[in-house]
């Protein structure tokens, strides 16, 4: 039960208020019987029954300051166990490391806002009518045994309905979760190749992939719609001739037979109203709680990852070793790479290059321990960390080809969020070179989505400082001045190359004479690679 997940206080609040709020219906229906007793009782009791009307009014005035506290209470439940869920989800999306985030996004942006309006407002309201049905039925079988067996036999029936109903919706459910997802990731293609599309005169082409799916999701949501509203209408239907017509035809008949008074048929019809409505309302609840199980399913794998703590401090480096490494590739398994052999000092300054495919960003992931190695091993300072990246990954910062800019400041994309020293923080600026731009803006500047406030060269600098600020001993670089022009490229070299405490491990498939004098050590990786195979033959 989503619940669960809300603080205990609020829910036992909730409850309480509920509880309050199904009295409402209580008092108004023995308020009514009072006031037609007195009316039919053929006396001229005017006093009296302005009393009791007066009673009412004041009644309803405390039910309504105590409905106001119900939504409020409500209203925050909703936000609390809606962000122990978004929470929870990003915080599982993230340590998944996936490169395919069109998946994620549909789920945080569609499925859990299904999850909050078809399952956590759909369970406080369950509560509500199941507190309101339970409160009619004890009243009810106060004043009329008889009645009240009769009103609980028909309430089966929409039970029947129910049940046959939910399996169904399910179903359906699980259908527009899945053309949910397509739609997105086909949006979100859309857009992201919309200059490609404008440049190739293909936008019709390119729009109508994405209609198509939004076609077949507007279907499926259609089908499910459809299906929870034929389903709420038989069990009114249902509910309407079980638990009112059958009920109040034998209630007027008792009634002829002097065996129940006029006040007393009055209220039980009222009450029968608080048999129907609350059966039907929680049956059609259930139903949607029905429909959000295939998502409720994914959540709760993400409610109960525990996330591993992985911010282990490293005091010394003594060098890197990769022995003997080959990869084979998951899926196809092919061999991209065999006979690999690298060795990086403290401080010492390797350049590996390759041609284009060759598979140099999947040897950095096999150091930082993302992917691990058909063949051969890789060592830290003489430890084994082959595909470990709990005990890989903090000996490295890295920097990117295309980096990721946070729509946010220029400190927050440097610091991510961590409360650091201004004094060390402004050094690490002045060592990435972003003195000028500081200068100009301050730290505090929003650099926009992409960073599209930036120059290409101000956002490898950003990078940069990320990683330096880092403090780690190996800096990997991934084709990390390709997209710059030659004095662009240049500069950044000088600035990651400059750092003495920092090993650098840069790979790339073209880069100026200058550049490489830089380095202390180049590694053409075809050729070693090549070398060490004949070798081993």
């Amino acid at each position: 039960m989503s619940l669960k997940y809300a603080p205990k206080g609020k829910v036992a609040l909730f409850a309480l208020l509920a509880a309050i709020k199904a009295c409402n219906v209580l008092f108004v229906a023995y308020m009514l019987k009072v006031m037609l007793n007195i009316a039919s009782s053929g006396k001229s009791d005017y006093g009296r029954l302005v009393m009791f009307a007066a009673l009412t009014a004041g009644g309803q005035l405390f039910f309504m300051a105590s409905n106001f506290i119900y939504e409020t209470t409500k209203m925050n439940i909703i936000k609390d166990v809606n962000m122990t869920l978004k929470k929870a989800n990003l915080r599982y999306l993230v340590d998944q490391n996936t490169l395919d985030i069109k998946d994620g996004l549909s789920f945080m942006t569609n499925d859990l806002k299904q999850i909050e309006t078809n399952r956590i407002t759909a369970q406080l309201d369950m509560i509500y009518q199941s507190l309101t049905f339970f409160g009619s039925l004890i009243f009810a079988f106060y004043n009329s045994w008889e009645m009240t067996l009769i009103f609980i036999v028909a309430t089966l029936a929409p039970a029947a309905v129910q049940m046959i109903t939910s399996k169904i919706i399910t179903k359906k459910a699980k259908i527009w979760t899945e053309k949910n997802a397509v739609y997105t990731q086909y949006v979100s293609d859309t857009l992201n190749g919309a200059q490609s599309a404008r440049l190739y005169n293909v936008r019709t082409n390119v729009v109508s992939r994405a209609v198509n799916a939004a076609q077949d999701m507007e279907t499926a949501l259609r089908n499910m719609t459809l299906t929870q509203a034929w389903a709420l209408e038989i069990i009114y239907s249902v509910a309407e001739l079980f638990c009112f017509i059958i009920p109040c035809t034998i209630g007027g008949i008792m009634m002829m037979q002097g065996r129940l008074a006029v006040g007393s048929l009055v209220m039980m019809v009222d009450l029968a109203v608080n048999f129907i409505t609350p059966v039907v309302t929680i049956f059609n609840e259930f139903n949607q709680v029905k429909s959000t199980v295939p998502m409720w399913q994914r959540t709760q794998r993400s409610l109960s990852y525990v996330q591993k703590a992985d911010n282990f401090p490293v005091d010394h480096f003594d060098g890197l070793k990769m022995e003997d490494v080959a990869y084979v590739t998951r899926h196809s398994k092919h061999e991209i790479f065999s006979h690999v052999n690298i060795s990086v000092k403290p401080g010492e300054k390797i350049l590996l290059m390759a041609p284009s495919g060759w598979g140099k960003t999947t040897l950095l992931r096999l150091m930082l321990g993302i992917y691990k190695p058909s063949h051969g091993e890789i060592e830290i300072n003489g430890e084994d960390v082959t595909g470990n990246w709990q005990k890989a990954h903090n000996y490295y910062s890295y920097v990117n080809q295309k980096p990721f800019i946070f729509d946010d400041t220029l400190r927050f994309n440097i610091t991510l969020g961590r409360e650091v020293d201004e004094e060390r923080l402004l050094m690490v600026c002045h060592e990435a070179g972003l003195d000028d731009l500081i200068q100009d803006n301050g730290l505090d500047y929003r650099v926009g989505e992409n960073g599209n406030n930036l120059s290409g060269g101000q956002i490898q600098r950003v990078e940069i400082a990320r990683a330096l600020l880092s403090g780690r001993p190996i800096l990997l670089a991934d084709e990390a001045t390709s997209a710059l022009d030659p004095r662009l490229s240049l500069e950044i070299h000088e600035t990651l190359l400059g750092n003495p405490k920092v090993a650098v491990v840069e790979v790339a498939h073209k880069i100026s004479d200058v550049e490489k004098a830089m380095f202390d050590q180049i590694i053409v990786l075809d050729k070693v690679a090549k070398k060490a195979a004949e070798t081993a033959d």
